[in-house]
């Protein structure tokens, strides 16, 4: 996924019949960014980015206000150990549930891997933590405005090098694999499913596995058919004009958005935005799934497993007081959502894109 909701957030601080969902193009080359978010996010709140790691539908609900101090609680759901609701600020990580941590560097971008953190620094140096030392373990090259950093799959995490060449890291293992340069400009990482990488440049959408370090396979040449997602055997891919369509075993859901999508851990489900209003559906059979949010202007960032999304929420949107970030778990398989939690400015969120004060 590229990073629209650097644009969606951008554009706040500025001011189912047949499985058919409204979804705009997210790649860079010949697609833009559309901008029609309206109210202002004030007291110094960061302007966010998603990448190919997290996915985001605006769904509201349930009674509307504004959080205080209340239980902390992460979301249980089908994994043995789902991914904590958790965010950066500065050097610090935060996770429901758990205490503070100083990672002892600030924080650019940040990936979950397994259960170590994955980070860039300031330099654009790649480090990972493991809750007992910090590993300086390669160096990132300079993004595009809103593209991803880093992207990664379970304990795997990839990066392109400064000299456009894509790197692997399994964090549970060690093993690291540096790819060959990949053809044309502007070389990022879109995805990631299991040791399959995806990528797209200028000259086309490429895949990249480190089993055979020194080739590529180009799935085509017009860099608009990017992979948005793989998850599981599932690809949700790009088809042009507005649409994609996740394809895998049993699975095929044709998509418009107006900024981006994100498949489930399992390839089950995609949420995906549309005008302000966000879905979420079975890849299966195009079921729509609402979330009680509590919330009227809120939106799912990250798979925690495949039945829990995070979901990044604001207080405030409806009047002319000030808005104020939270996030909370949500349960796709009852809609229901747990307690959310108050997030300070300056946060930056596990989606491996440096989200913009």
């Amino acid at each position: 996924m590229t990073g629209m909701l650097q644009d969606l957030l951008h554009e706040r601080a500025d001011g189912l019949d047949a499985p058919h969902v409204d979804l705009a193009t997210i790649t860079r080359d010949g697609e833009r960014r559309v901008r029609r978010r309206r109210t202002a996010v004030l007291g110094g709140l960061a302007a966010a980015a998603v990448v190919v790691v997290g996915g985001v539908a605006m769904l509201g609900g349930g009674a509307g206000g504004t959080p205080d101090t209340r239980p902390d609680r992460v979301a249980d759901g089908t994994d043995a150990h789902p991914l904590a609701l958790a965010w950066v600020t500065g050097s610090t990580l935060h996770r429901v549930g758990e205490p503070d941590v100083d990672l002892g560097v600030d924080v650019r971008a940040w990936v979950w891997a397994g259960d170590d953190v994955v980070f860039t620094d300031p330099e654009r140096r790649v480090r990972v933590w493991s809750g007992d030392a910090l590993d300086v373990v390669g160096e990132v090259a300079e993004p595009e405005v809103d593209d991803a950093e880093l992207v990664a799959d379970d304990t795997r995490v990839a990066w392109v090098d400064p000299d456009g060449r894509p790197v692997r890291l399994d964090v549970a293992t060690g093993d690291r694999v540096t790819g060959p340069r990949l053809p044309g400009r502007d070389v990022r990482l879109t995805a990631m499913d299991g040791a399959t990488v995806y990528a797209a440049s200028s000259e086309g959408v490429h895949t990249w596995q480190p089993v055979t370090p020194e080739a590529y396979q180009r799935l085509g040449t017009d860099p608009g058919g990017v992979v948005i997602d793989a998850q599981a055997g599932t690809l949700l891919r790009s088809t042009g004009d507005r649409t994609a369509r996740a394809t895998g075993p049993g699975r095929s859901l044709t998509l418009t958005v107006d900024s981006f999508a994100h498949l489930s851990p399992d390839g089950g489900h995609v949420v995906a935005e549309s005008d302000d209003t966000g879905v979420l559906l079975d890849t299966a059979s195009g079921e729509r799934t609402d979330l009680d949010t509590g919330f009227a202007w809120a939106l799912p960032f990250q798979w925690l497993d495949d039945d829990t999304v995070a979901v990044l929420a604001f207080s405030g949107v409806d009047g002319d007081g000030e808005e104020v970030a939270h996030l909370l778990p949500c349960t796709v398989s009852t809609g229901a959502c747990g307690e959310p939690v108050t997030l300070d400015g300056g946060f930056q969120l596990p989606l491996g894109t440096h989200l913009d004060s």
